[in-house]
């Protein structure tokens, strides 16, 4: 009966070392998923910061356009 508690408590200890090692494992595989996700995420809001100035851009161009085409028409009137 003591062989088999030995047994007993072998298996358990392996089953804990087997198991910290695998959730170590998994654990870092996560971190370094997470780490490129972070990446991907800074690149694409880099890009919508971008796309974001190019919006205010063209407001102000549109207005520029819209203002110089009234001025030609004001010239176009006066003749």
């Amino acid at each position: 009966m003591q062989t088999e508690v030995i047994v007993a408590i072998i298996a358990f200890a392996g089953t804990l070392i087997g198991s910290y090692f695998a959730n170590s494992k998994t654990t870092a595989v996560m971190q370094e998923q997470i780490k490129d996700l972070k990446q991907d995420i800074n690149t694409l809001s880099n890009r919508v910061d971008k796309h974001n100035n190019l919006i205010e851009r063209m407001a102000i161009v549109e207005q520029s356009t819209k203002s110089a085409h009234h001025r030609i028409d004001e010239i176009q009137g006066g003749k």
